[in-house]
């Protein structure tokens, strides 16, 4: 029997990822154990075939292991987190914005297929990082494309709920 190693919350399922996933739940041409294997396919890093190479008693208990990622119920959007050595800052005061940043977040929000495909140029929009100094967090002068690469790393549990509020305004 083959071990599967599979994530059972959004905050264990990398950013990349997520795209993926979100065209599969929402195609309805496709049956549901074929959504399911190919669920587990994207989570569990393993190709297709070999999924349904698996003996059923265990395919079933990874169906129920994602269960979670069919019923798209996600942790609610955050005010500071911790990622890779920075503590980031979520700024939801649109007003704050400069032009350039809110004519690209319209672009960026045309529709639900544009918000999923642009999830980190999204968040780094309105996230900024700091570093512990002296006892005090100070911010870290960083351009947006090194926070979008920054945040094409986190996870979805982080990513996905910030942007949400922001698709919501």
């Amino acid at each position: 029997m083959m071990t599967i190693t599979i994530p059972n919350t959004w905050h264990e399922i990398s950013i990349d990822k997520f795209p993926l996933i979100y065209d599969i739940v929402r195609d309805k041409e496709i049956d549901a154990i074929d959504r399911e294997i190919r669920v587990i396919s994207i989570i569990a890093d393993i190709p297709v075939h070999e999924v349904e190479r698996i003996r059923i008693d265990q395919l079933k208990e990874l169906i129920k292991s994602v269960n979670f990622i069919f019923q798209m119920e996600f942790p609610k959007a955050v005010e500071v987190f911790k990622h890779n050595g920075y503590r980031w800052i979520v700024n939801y005061d649109i007003t704050k914005l400069n032009a350039g940043d809110f004519i690209s977040l319209a672009k960026l929000t045309e529709s639900e297929e544009s918000i999923i495909a642009n999830l980190p140029q999204l968040v780094a929009m309105f996230v900024k990082p700091y570093k512990l100094s002296w006892l005090k967090y100070k911010e870290v002068e960083m351009d947006y494309k090194e926070r979008v690469e920054h945040i094409k790393s986190m996870n979805v549990g982080i990513v996905y709920p910030l942007c949400v509020f922001f698709a919501n305004l």
